[in-house]
């Protein structure tokens, strides 16, 4: 019996570790954008909560198909200006989320700050 309280802490443990701690609202530092990134049915999103930018499309998927790669997160993220999406890495360093958007050979990073 003791082995399966073990256990059972053991796995809870795993599950808890391995969820976004990202979930929530950021300041992009753009135009006021607001993006929220949520978990809906195993899918993390995120999405345009509000923006200062006349042309950005409230309720808008930019950021999706997060998922776990050892310290940070895989996925895709829209760039508006080019209307395409592009692979991202997403890593989490306290209040500041760090997007590294790749293209090709290059990449970039920019900062989300926590809202």
């Amino acid at each position: 019996m003791k082995y399966l309280s073990l256990l059972a802490v053991i796995i809870c443990s795993f599950s808890v570790s391995g969820q976004c701690n990202f979930i929530g609202a950021w300041d992009t530092k753009e135009d006021n954008t607001i993006i929220v990134i949520s978990e809906s049915e195993g899918n993390i999103l995120g999405k345009i909560e509000s923006s200062g930018n006349p042309k950005a499309v409230l309720g808008k998927v930019i950021l999706k198909d997060l998922k776990p790669n050892g310290n940070s997160w895989k996925g895709t993220i829209y760039a508006a200006k080019r209307k395409q999406w592009y692979d991202a890495i997403v890593t989490l360093n306290e209040t500041v989320l760090e997007i590294e958007i790749q293209v090709g050979f290059f990449s970039k990073t920019i900062e989300w700050i926590k809202h």
